[in-house]
């Protein structure tokens, strides 16, 4: 069973991360869909696992890339900050995005707003903002996601 922490937007912020790492325990990766502003060193000494971090639209002079693709068992996933995708004004852009890469789950942040959808069989998720939410009850959130043996993927919001 893999374990995977998503958060996104921590806009510097790092207190929240700190609670959620050490209330979720034991992860084999956290990916952070962007907005982190420099603190990517920070991140990767706070976590005992790997860590994937893509460039929002706030992470200037950022080396990180715009997108990432990776496999968890038997997942593809497409990871982005989703501000090139226009995920503002709805979902289309991101979905054929990963859809021509082979993905069957889209990462994206940028709103600050939670959600996980679907499209056909592709799972759509942004964990919301950990540090600055903008959901009706503005509470922070991220979102945990457990792959087990034969690809069988779960994903949940949870608040901070």
């Amino acid at each position: 069973m893999i374990r995977a922490l998503i958060i996104s937007d921590s806009h510097g912020y790092m207190e929240n991360v700190e609670k959620v790492l050490e209330r979720e325990g034991s992860l084999d990766m956290v990916i952070h869909l962007g907005d982190i502003t420099g603190q990517e060193e920070k991140l990767r000494a706070m976590c005992d696992c790997p860590v994937k971090i893509v460039r929002g639209n706030c992470d200037f002079n950022s080396e990180n890339e715009l997108v990432e693709v990776f496999s968890l068992n038997k997942n593809k996933i497409l990871a982005t900050h989703g501000h090139h995708y226009s995920v503002d004004w709805g979902l289309d852009k991101l979905y054929y995005a990963a859809q021509e890469r082979g993905c069957n789950i889209a990462m994206y942040g940028h709103t600050h707003i939670p959600d996980i959808s679907y499209q056909g069989s592709m799972i759509m998720v942004n964990p919301g903002s950990i540090s600055r939410p903008r959901q009706l009850n503005h509470k922070p959130t991220y979102g945990l996601m457990t792959i087990d043996e034969d690809g069988k993927t779960d994903i949940t919001i949870k608040y901070v």
